[in-house]
Formats: structure tokens, C-alpha cells, sequence
């Protein structure tokens, strides 16, 4: 039993290492869209800029919610 809390909790370590490595990258995705707001060439640059403005608050929120 204490070997199998031991080993779920280093999955669980695991786990939230990653969380958090993909929480800061896309932190930089998402300051590099606001960043990119304005100086868009392509209809498709507008069309991702406004994707992130649209689905970002909600992925942060979720990740939010697992870190509690």
C-alpha cells in the first residue's frame, strides 16, 4: 500500500511538472498573439490572433482548476 501512494505520487509530480511547462508555454503563445494584434498580413494571422483572444481565458481557467 505505501509503495503504491509513493509511486502515485510521483506520477502526480510528473503530472503537474508538465502542467505547468505547458501553462508557461502557452503563456508565450498567448503574449506573442497579443503582441502580434495590429501587424497581421494575412487574413489567416487574423484568424489565429482572434482564436487565441476567443479560447485562451477558458485553457487558462481549466489549468487553473487542476492546479487546485
Amino acid at each position: 500500500m505505501d509503495n503504491a501512494t509513493v509511486l502515485i505520487s510521483k506520477k502526480i509530480h510528473a503530472l503537474r511538472e508538465r502542467l505547468t511547462n505547458s501553462f508557461n508555454l502557452l503563456k508565450k503563445i498567448s503574449k506573442s498573439g497579443e503582441e502580434m494584434e495590429g501587424n497581421t498580413t494575412h487574413s489567416e494571422e487574423d484568424d489565429f490572433i482572434d482564436a487565441l483572444k476567443d479560447e485562451m481565458p477558458d485553457v487558462f481557467k481549466n489549468i487553473d482548476q487542476n492546479f487546485k
